[in-house]
């Protein structure tokens, strides 16, 4: 057996290129599905432990899953918009813990999220350095924003100019006072501040000289909230008529829970509610489908791998037939010419399925990070 093993190690290495090929072919073959696989479960946990942290959301009524993506991953800025008393519609039940979202705007590219501090306990957030907003014109940055524009505590973001910003046409510039723990999270790719900053962009609330009259060339607003100018700034309306894009809802137990959601059937309600949870088993039960038709293109094409290794160890064969009858002249037996035929193809497999292996490894180790940097 050693001999056999020994003369298949040596056709191996002298017919490399036939080799490198063979096991990369069979190699790929094990790796495709179990790689696929592996992703596949990563995504669907990602995306649930962020929905099951989730309990229930409130917004505008439409599109469920828009407004899952919107609310509790961030996706993109929202323009469906309710109103703040939503929130206090909730909370005179005192059925549950109500956390009000307000993302319309970014900043350099990232999400800007109004909320509370009721936001950072619910979610378990924690700060790496500075601290949490205590005034008007603060934020914190989650840790991606903070590597991928290398900012720093004190430094300001201008959010992105709208025209809901209407006493002038230049953007509320915000300070940056903490930056928070890397959660492997949405959060990693937001940047958070309080409601009423939202609202000062948005042109419900601004500051001014104090004795300036609106309208006038002394009325320009400020772009920089500043302990000296903070006490300036004003709203205009009914704080309970103020747009928020969402509610985060956790009720205190299950019956609360299924009273809320009780409330919100009725077709002249102008807001919806729903279990992120349920919406996101929806989304992913599709993505299974998915992979179930990819999976079946990898078989189909691992079995045209194998039909296309025998024909090549078939032609292989007839191609070494002046070397076989050699080795018969030799002495070798035909169990011994069939022992270094097998040697050579358990090698090859051997090789392959370690790299298959050590490559599936890799995936499950890096593969979700790869592809958070790919997609963001």
């Amino acid at each position: 057996m050693a001999d056999s093993l020994y003369l298949a190690w040596q056709y191996l290495t002298h017919h490399r290129r036939v080799t490198i090929l063979l096991i990369a072919a069979i190699t790929l073959t094990l790796y495709l599905p179990a790689s696929l696989q592996l992703i596949v479960v990563s995504a669907e946990r990602h995306f649930r432990s962020r929905a099951d942290s989730t309990p229930l959301v409130i917004g505008r009524r439409g599109s469920p899953l828009q407004l899952v993506l919107q609310s509790v991953y961030f996706e993109k800025p929202s323009r469906d918009v309710i109103r703040f008393e939503q929130a206090g519609r909730v909370e005179d039940q005192k059925l549950a813990r109500v956390i009000p979202l307000h993302t319309v705007f970014t900043a350099r590219d990232h999400q800007v999220v109004g909320t509370t501090p009721e936001y950072f306990h619910a979610r378990n957030s924690r700060l790496s350095v500075g601290r949490t907003p205590e005034m008007l014109g603060e934020c914190v940055v989650g840790a991606s924003v903070a590597d991928r524009l290398d900012i720093q505590l004190e430094e300001k973001i201008p959010v992105a100019t709208t025209s809901a910003f209407v006493l002038a046409n230049v953007p509320l510039r915000m300070k940056v006072v903490g930056i928070l723990e890397a959660t492997e999270t949405p959060d990693d790719d937001a940047i958070f501040t309080d409601l009423e900053t939202c609202w000062v962009i948005a042109g419900l609330g601004h500051g001014h000289q104090a004795d300036a009259k609106h309208g006038s060339v002394e009325a320009t607003p400020y772009t920089d909230i500043t302990v000296d100018n903070v006490d300036r700034f004003h709203f205009h309306g009914d704080r309970d008529e103020f747009p928020i894009t969402a509610l985060l809802v956790i009720p205190f137990n299950d019956k609360a829970e299924t009273l809320l959601q009780g409330q919100y059937f009725s077709p002249d309600e102008t807001v919806q509610i729903v279990r992120p949870s349920e919406v996101i088993d929806s989304l992913l039960a599709k993505v299974v489908m998915v992979k179930s038709y990819l999976l079946v293109a990898i078989a189909l094409v691992l079995l045209v791998t194998l039909i296309m290794i025998g024909l090549v160890i078939s032609l292989s064969v007839r191609l070494r037939r002046s070397e076989m009858i050699t080795m018969r002249k030799m002495g070798c037996s035909r169990y011994t010419i069939a022992s270094v035929l097998g040697c050579q193809m358990t090698v090859i497999f051997i090789i392959s399925a370690t790299l298959a292996v050590l490559l599936t490894f890799a995936t499950n180790q890096f593969g979700p990070n790869v592809i958070r940097l790919l997609t963001t």
